[in-house]
């Protein structure tokens, strides 16, 4: 009798070490979506991490706010970049350098030499969309640059007034004001704070300008505006084509130009095109019916002759504003379709795959506190960043059904049911012999 209730006291602490581990480990973890996947944890202990990019040898690069570690093929880490004035958003990797912007810069740092270099100075991010996104194709570095302002006028709205009064929107291009000025504060657009337009201002052009995409040759240090007119881009990606996407956030309601009705989405970046802002979202001009301004009135122009009064459509709408985050593009098909596109939603806490035939699927959902900085095709797996937790996860195809493969929810109650089938054999194996 002792030991049946040895065996039962045995069960009951396996049942209980499962409910923790239920409680503490597979709720915070992942929900696949799509079973044609699967993952597993690569890497702990990168909390706070901004981005990551791998070499062709497989070292990955993780960069944080002011170091960038590198973990080698064989798993080895350590800091091949410390310095305290940076404040990394965006890190990319090519020919043995690193390349990262910080701030109002974008730097150079050559892995063989560790010489570290400002290869471009002074970008207008002092406003609302202040983190440059960074990416390379052959010879040629993207940088995007994101507005000062919601919808072109400084408000109080923009808490930045206080550190740099006398900041607001830089045009990329020469445009022309129509005159309107806004709130109590008349308060015109491209100007600083409380300071009018006059009707028919020209505002100059000055490169770098903000809500832009700009690119630099890395090779003859060549710079140029390639977009201009997009609010504020949260992940960038070249498909197969050499086509650049990005995610783009939609005009909120707020300021002293509140714009209701707008959403988020992802737009091919074509050299030389004006996207919109701050008169257009979405390809439809912000006087159409679908918006609204401040007490649900018609919103009008800041721009006088626009460049265009039908800039390109996006590729896909959104549902919901201010929740596209990063994305990646899989350019060589490695995950299943060719030039697949992987965004996260950070409202949601989910990360979506859309096809090139615009289908929408939700691969997988993150619980709780997680937050996704980075999403990279690397070598044959799509790697996701959660700086929140600190932890790099891999996901890949599932080719053949196996133990490694399966889930971690499946994997806990299978080990449970393994050892309530051990204990209750140990236990009939002694109730036998006793008896």
């Amino acid at each position: 009798m002792k030991k049946f209730f040895k065996v039962i006291l045995l069960a009951a602490i396996v049942l209980a070490l499962f409910i923790f581990l239920n409680k503490f480990y597979i709720e915070n973890d992942i929900s696949l979506k799509d079973k044609k996947f699967v993952y597993h944890e690569k890497y702990k202990g990168l909390k706070n991490a901004i981005d990551i990019v791998s070499n062709e040898k497989g070292d990955i690069y993780i960069a944080y706010k002011d170091r960038i570690q590198i973990i080698d093929a064989k798993g080895k880490s350590y800091d091949v970049l410390k310095n305290k004035s940076l404040n990394i958003k965006s890190l990319e990797y090519k020919d043995n350098k690193l390349y990262y912007s910080s701030d109002t810069k974008v730097y150079s740092y050559d892995l063989a030499s560790k010489q570290e270099n400002t290869i471009i100075n002074s970008l207008p991010n002092l406003g609302d969309y202040r983190e440059s996104i960074i990416k390379i194709r052959g010879n040629e570095l993207y940088v995007s640059i994101g507005s000062a302002t919601n919808s072109g006028v400084v408000g109080q709205d923009n808490l930045w007034i206080k550190e740099s009064p006398y900041y607001c929107d830089i045009s990329p291009k020469d445009i022309t004001i129509k005159g309107k000025s806004y709130g109590n504060e008349k308060t015109g657009a491209f100007v600083p704070y409380m300071t009018r337009n006059a009707s028919g201002q020209l505002i100059s052009g000055h490169f770098p300008g903000n809500g832009s995409v700009i690119q630099y040759n890395i090779e003859n240090g060549h710079s140029e505006t390639y977009a201009w007119g997009i609010r504020n881009i949260k992940g960038m990606a070249f498909n197969n084509e050499g086509k650049l996407i990005a995610s783009v956030g939609g005009m909120e309601d707020r300021g002293l130009r509140p714009v209701k009705g707008d959403v988020d989405y992802i737009y091919e970046i074509r050299k030389g095109l004006w996207y919109g802002w701050p008169d257009y979202s979405g390809g439809d001009p912000l006087t159409s019916p679908r918006f609204k301004g401040q007490d649900n009135t018609k919103l009008s122009f800041v721009l006088d002759n626009h460049p265009t009064t039908n800039p390109p459509a996006p590729i896909y709408q959104h549902t919901s504003l201010s929740s596209l985050g990063v994305l990646d593009v899989d350019s060589r098909g490695v995950m299943g379709e060719k030039n697949c596109i992987y965004f996260y939603d950070t409202n949601e806490n989910t990360i979506y795959e859309l096809t090139s035939k615009g289908v929408l699927n939700e691969m997988l959902k993150l619980k709780h506190n997680a937050h996704i900085k980075s999403l990279k095709i690397s070598n044959n797996s799509l790697i996701v960043l959660d700086s929140s937790n600190g932890i790099l996860y891999s996901l890949d195809k599932q080719n053949t059904y196996n133990i490694v493969s399966l889930n971690k929810d499946v994997l806990y109650y299978l080990i449970t049911v393994i050892l309530i089938a051990i204990i209750i054999g140990v236990w009939k194996f002694n109730y036998n012999n006793n008896k």
